[in-house]
C-alpha cells in the first residue's frame, strides 16, 4: 500500500468513528465465537451475532439520549433519539465485515465452524489494519506503529481464544 493509498484510508477512517468501528468489530467478534461455539446453523449464526450487535448499539443509542439530557437538551426522547442513532451508526459498521465473511465462507462451502474461525481471524486482521491506520495517521513508526496495530489485533485474538475454550 502506498503512502498516499495509506494516508487516504487513513483520513477517511478519521471523518467517520473509528472507536465505534473497532467496538462494533469487537463485540461482533466475541459474539461469533460465543455463538457459534454452540450453533452449528448458519443463518441462525449470523442472526444471533446481528442480535447481539443491535442489542449494543440500541443500548448506545440510549445512554447517548441520557447523555443529552445532562448535557441540557430538553428535547423529548423521541427527537433525541435520531441524533443519537445517527452518531452511534458506526457500531453496526463495524459489525458488518466479519458477518459479510462468515457468510461469504458458508455460500462457498465451508462449514459453519471454519467460516466462523476465519471470520473471526479475519476480524483480527480487520482490527490490525484500523490500529496501523490510526497509527500512520498519527505519524507513529517502527516498532510503535507495529505495538499499535498488534494492540488492536490482540482484541481480535481473545475472540480466537474464546472460541478454541469454548469448543
Amino acid at each position: 500500500m502506498s503512502e498516499s493509498h495509506r494516508r487516504r484510508a487513513a483520513d477517511t477512517l478519521a471523518r467517520r468513528d473509528p472507536g465505534a468501528i473497532v467496538y462494533g468489530a469487537v463485540v461482533t467478534a466475541a459474539s461469533l465465537a460465543a455463538v457459534s461455539a454452540n450453533i452449528s446453523h448458519v443463518q441462525r449464526v449470523a442472526l444471533s451475532v446481528g442480535a447481539v450487535v443491535a442489542v449494543y448499539w440500541l443500548a448506545h443509542v440510549y445512554t447517548e439520549t441520557q447523555e443529552m439530557l445532562f448535557h441540557g437538551d430538553r428535547r423529548p426522547l423521541y427527537r433525541r433519539t435520531p441524533h443519537a442513532a445517527a452518531k452511534e451508526v458506526f457500531i453496526l459498521v463495524g459489525a458488518v465485515p466479519a458477518v459479510v465473511v462468515y457468510l461469504l465462507l458458508d455460500l462457498l462451502g465451508m462449514s459453519a465452524s471454519g467460516a466462523a474461525y476465519w471470520a473471526l481471524w479475519f476480524s483480527v486482521a480487520f482490527l490490525a489494519l484500523i490500529g496501523y491506520l490510526g497509527a500512520h495517521r498519527a505519524e507513529i513508526r517502527g516498532w510503535w506503529l507495529l505495538l499499535e496495530s498488534a494492540g488492536a489485533a490482540s482484541l481480535g485474538i481473545l475472540a480466537v481464544l474464546g472460541k478454541v475454550f469454548l469448543h
